[in-house]
């Protein structure tokens, strides 16, 4: 009994940042664990990137007004993802005498000794170490089968939930992908007569609003930034989804509901062909994917081809009639993952 009390955190910290995947892994996380958790929002200096290059601890990564959310007494354990959170975790161990034991989720900036523990997924190619522990799919909580924000009782079925991503490293969802997503989208809609329900992202280009809204089957859309967004209630509700290949943490979500699971490849075999993809943020992701250190390295391609292979999900064709079945996967990443974090507690 006295080793299960150590192994639950008596007080925990979020550092929420600006990606909400990685805020969606440390809640899965946080809640699988039990006990207190404070959640911190995190706003960012202009000297973010310049103190980041550096792994000294620090607060000066934060703006003014958020380092003063940091004061004793201190957290057990404090979770992380992103590389800009990084230098402020370093900062809270420092200051506890290393107590505060830091778990860092996804595909740390800084090499893995920086931290108490790595929690990493296939897209990122961590090397292994005594502190890395690596999970199939990023983390993520249950979704609820009761509707929070809204009825949609009266869409035919099946409902399917199209989750849309955007530019993310070298993968660019242009005008030209988008009208072919819709397009795709919208007619396995009608062939199979059920409806969509869609949701944008942060990064979801401007040129796709105006497709969504000369949707001609049933449909319910949220658009990001809107209120009240329904997400959780999609993953609930749909019967199938439809998810755009950028997002590996929206694939994990739609995958843990057991149900159809349609991915729509944002990769373009000839790239170079189209003006889209030589924005700079895509080549520089290019070029460093071949020079930089593994752990920097990222490659949704292996997720996606690993989930294929086992049959829990399929590419999104254009000839589709009906809604393949998924194979069952015995994943227990949270279990995994919790697991390990009580380890490290009891240790």
């Amino acid at each position: 009994m006295q080793a299960q009390t150590q192994a639950t955190p008596s007080q925990a910290w979020l550092l929420i940042g600006h990606k909400a995947g990685d805020n969606t892994q440390m809640r899965a996380l946080a809640s699988a664990l039990g006990g207190p958790a404070k959640e911190i929002s995190m706003d960012y200096s202009a000297w973010e990137p310049f103190v980041t290059l550096s792994s000294t601890p620090s607060l000066l990564t934060l703006a003014p007004h958020s380092r003063k959310n940091f004061a004793p007494p201190w957290p057990d354990l404090v979770l992380t993802a992103g590389r800009r959170n990084e230098a402020v975790a370093r900062w809270i161990s420092q200051a506890s005498g290393q107590r505060s034991k830091i778990v860092h989720i996804g595909r740390p900036w800084h090499h893995p000794r920086h931290f108490d523990l790595v929690i990493t997924s296939p897209q990122y190619q961590v090397d292994s170490a005594p502190n890395v522990v690596s999970v199939n799919l990023p983390l993520h909580r249950p979704p609820s089968e009761s509707p929070r924000q809204g009825n949609f009782d009266h869409l035919p079925r099946p409902r399917i939930a199209l989750l849309i991503g955007g530019n993310s490293g070298a993968l660019t969802l242009h005008a030209q992908l988008a009208r072919k997503l819709i397009s795709e989208s919208e007619a396995l809609a009608e062939r199979l007569a059920g409806s969509l329900l869609v949701s944008t992202s942060a990064r979801t280009p401007a040129c796709l609003y105006p497709l969504l809204a000369e949707l001609n089957v049933a449909n319910h859309v949220w658009h990001w930034g809107a209120p009240n967004n329904p997400y959780q209630d999609y993953l609930g509700v749909a019967d199938a989804f439809v998810v755009t290949s950028d997002s590996v943490s929206m694939l994990a979500e739609a995958v843990s509901t057991t149900r159809p699971v349609l991915i729509f490849d944002l990769a373009e075999r000839n790239w170079w062909r189209h003006p889209a993809h030589y924005r700079p943020n895509a080549l520089l992701h290019r070029a460093a994917m071949r020079i930089a250190p593994n752990r920097f390295k990222r490659d949704t391609g292996r997720i996606h081809r690993q989930l294929v292979e086992l049959g829990r999900v399929h590419w999104l064709r254009a000839n589709l009639t009906e809604l393949p079945t998924p194979q069952a996967l015995a994943h227990q990443d949270v279990e995994t993952a919790c697991a390990a974090v009580r380890r490290l507690l009891s240790d």
